[in-house]
């Protein structure tokens, strides 16, 4: 780990929950997926396997660091079931798209500052949003490393993010204040862009290459 062991509750537990939350719980962080009905079928493997659920508002409670993955749909009931976030980070993986692969915010707003709108006392960072599970799964191409672009208001919290992404093994890439999410959602759009409509494929990246 990068930082010290945090204790992290993930908000949604789909195919971005899931993933994201076992490579957390890998690199040594202490992972709970936050959800509406922890005891739902639809969770018995992955409470076979090891993974801890509870309803939203008492992981939320009981974490350092909440990570919202829900559908962009389900982000505003989630995020209100979590109640006073109490000053924590809320690090937002989600991307405002709606029917037919276009955003529903942009240029003068973005979903991550909807998030920050809906969110009590949270300190809002845009994170995990610009690629795949696959990537998030493994951020790895031979000695390089995916790059994950990361923005928020609170210094502390991009710090607490970037070194989140750091144990997944992204290269993070600080972006500066939130409202910078306005060009990280759309390179998210650009991401599946390429790797559905042309010809990309889920198995590639993002990276940076320097001088």
């Amino acid at each position: 780990m990068s930082g010290p062991r945090r204790k992290i509750a993930i908000i949604g537990a789909g195919n971005v929950g899931l993933t994201l939350g076992r490579g957390l719980a890998a690199a040594g962080h202490d992972v709970t997926w936050a959800v509406r009905d922890p005891d739902a079928a639809k969770y018995a493997e992955a409470r076979a396997a090891g993974a801890r659920f509870d309803v939203i508002r008492a992981a939320v409670e009981a974490s350092e660091v909440a990570l919202l993955a829900t559908p962009w749909a389900a982000a505003k009931a989630a995020v209100e079931a979590a109640g006073d976030f109490g000053g924590r980070p809320l690090l937002d993986a989600t991307n405002p798209i709606g029917p037919g692969f276009v955003l529903t915010h942009g240029h003068t707003d973005s979903g991550a500052e909807q998030v920050a709108r809906w969110a009590k006392n949270a300190k809002v960072v845009k994170v995990f949003n610009t690629t795949g599970v696959e990537n998030m799964a493994q951020p790895r191409y031979g000695d390089a490393r995916a790059a994950m672009c990361l923005c928020g208001d609170d210094e502390a919290a991009r710090a607490l993010a970037a070194g989140l992404a750091a144990d997944l093994g992204f290269e993070p890439l600080d972006a500066g204040p939130l409202a910078n999410a306005r060009l990280l959602e759309p390179a998210a759009l650009l991401w599946i862009d390429l790797a559905l409509r042309r010809g990309q494929g889920r198995g590639f990246a993002f990276g940076v290459l320097r001088r």
